[in-house]
């Protein structure tokens, strides 16, 4: 499916897909590990109607869709759909796009919603994963949606039994000791800290501090007694998206000093900032660890995102916008409130991802697509392995002609001790055949040719994250959400 634009985000590796799919025992060039066993969940930017306005369509404003592949005894099955949030059925009901754009605005004048519509879209496009046997996908402008971890059915929205009313960032933590999600609400000038219990998804803790602006905040990272925010001079402009305006602005006004951390002790729940004296915007975090003296955040920083505050309302492209992240380490100094820096790696990249069982603790090895040709196409192509001990950056290519991979998930392989010792799993776009294929790497080599590369029925519109559950965790949700039907 494509319409008529040359905007990069409705065409190659981006363009929608027009069907829910489904496909079972699907081709495998290589050999699928034998221990490779559960699910790769991912979220698909999958717009389902052609948007209100085809050249100001911006990637974060597609329709969400769950791209799942199920792994078990070396084969491979796989399901695509649509999350069929309360903003969505408006819109499949009216059988076009209501809802406009909230990145570049519009140019037209807002529709008219329906009586009883949602007043602003959840999209339902950043996130996806298990948690207390519930499939959930998350969007940072409402609530997560729970979903059939099996059929990808849509139940409905999800509020941590009545903990949350307005919503959840997509990028949640799981604490690798007791299981716990950590997660957070921007809204406004306020940020909202909570923790959710593992096995009842009650809220059982929380926090609520002053950001001083109305920061857009999409990571964080929690060290082993901190949860860590760096606020900057990206702002949320709800008031400017109500008025059909550009509502993601890069205004260093709003935080004059430069880019703050602020870090909140979990334990005090007092919240300390430390000044780092450039303006600069987090992307995506890597780890957080803690030393007898310091605090060491490794994360991924760009120099701008969003439009420039006092230019015009005009669009601007995307790599303006959004320039290529480089992988950068901050050392937060109690005594100074300081944060002092240096770049990791030369290689531009994005979507750093690591071994979540070692959260918070000090590791070696980081992953990352990267970004290192600002091609009009695509978005990233190639792979990292970083060594935070060595500062070596190993880089492998798609394999025949494969390119513009997907955000990283590590599966460590079952049994192993080792933190290295696992698999990379990656989607990749076929240019050739228009469709996505999964790759899997073996982590502790690291070679360019992959274990095996899944061929998908479909293509998966180009998204930005997604989880790996195990089989046991898989199985365990699917029979819960049986007997709650």
């Amino acid at each position: 499916m494509q319409w008529d634009t040359a905007n990069k985000f409705l065409n190659g590796p981006f363009a929608p897909w027009a069907e829910e799919s489904a496909a079972y025992d699907l081709p495998v060039i290589g050999k699928l590990p034998e221990d490779l066993a559960g699910a790769l969940f991912r979220i698909a930017n999958n717009p389902r109607f052609a948007p209100r306005d085809l050249d100001r369509y911006h990637w974060w404003e597609g329709d969400g869709g769950v791209a799942a592949t199920y792994i078990r005894d070396g084969k491979a099955s796989f399901r695509m759909k649509w999350v069929m949030t309360d903003s969505m059925k408006i819109e499949v009901e009216a059988g076009e796009a209501i809802y406009s754009g909230f990145v570049n605005g519009s140019s037209s004048a807002p529709a008219t919603l329906p009586a009883g519509a949602p007043p602003s879209k959840n999209v339902a496009n950043t996130n996806v994963g298990l948690f207390a046997d519930h499939l959930l996908v998350y969007f940072e402008g409402g609530l997560p949606t729970s979903l059939d971890a099996e059929t990808l059915d849509t139940y409905g929205s999800y509020d941590f039994n009545g903990g949350i009313d307005v919503l959840c960032t997509a990028h949640y933590k799981l604490d690798p000791h007791s299981g716990n999600m950590l997660f957070f609400a921007a809204v406004g000038r306020n940020l909202t800290w909570y923790e959710a219990d593992a096995r009842t998804a009650n809220i059982i803790d929380s926090v609520t501090f002053d950001m001083g602006c109305p920061a857009m905040v999409h990571d964080y990272i929690v060290s082993e007694h901190h949860a860590i925010f760096l606020i900057s001079p990206t702002q949320f402009r709800l008031d400017r998206i109500m008025q059909g305006r550009p509502g993601v602005l890069w205004d260093e006004d709003a935080v004059p000093g430069g880019s703050r951390f602020a870090v909140l002790d979990r334990r005090t729940k007092k919240v300390t900032w430390y000044d780092t004296g450039v303006m600069l915007a987090p992307t995506h975090f890597f780890n957080a660890y803690e030393t007898d003296d310091k605090i060491v955040v490794d994360l991924h920083v760009i120099a701008r995102l969003g439009n420039p505050a006092g230019l015009s309302d005009e669009p601007i492209e995307s790599h303006s916008w959004f320039p290529p992240a480089m992988a950068w380490r901050f050392e937060l100094d109690p005594t100074t409130r300081r944060a002092s820096n240096r770049m990791l790696s030369g290689v531009a990249g994005e979507f750093p991802k690591i071994n979540d069982a070692l959260i918070g603790q000090k590791l070696q090895y980081g992953y990352f697509a990267t970004t290192r040709d600002l091609t009009p196409e695509t978005m990233t192509d190639g792979l990292a392995r970083f060594d935070f001990d060595s500062g070596q950056t190993i880089v492998v290519e798609g394999v025949d002609g494969l390119t513009n991979p997907s955000e990283p998930v590590f599966v460590q392989r079952r049994g192993a001790t080792a933190e290295n010792d696992g698999y990379l799993l990656s989607l990749w776009w076929n240019r050739h055949t228009g469709l996505s294929e999964l790759l899997v790497h073996e982590t502790v080599t690291f070679d360019a040719a992959p274990l095996a590369r899944v061929r998908l029925p479909v293509r998966v519109p180009f998204a930005f994250h997604g989880t790996w559950a195990e089989a046991e965790q898989l199985d365990a949700a699917i029979a819960a959400q049986r007997e709650n039907v």
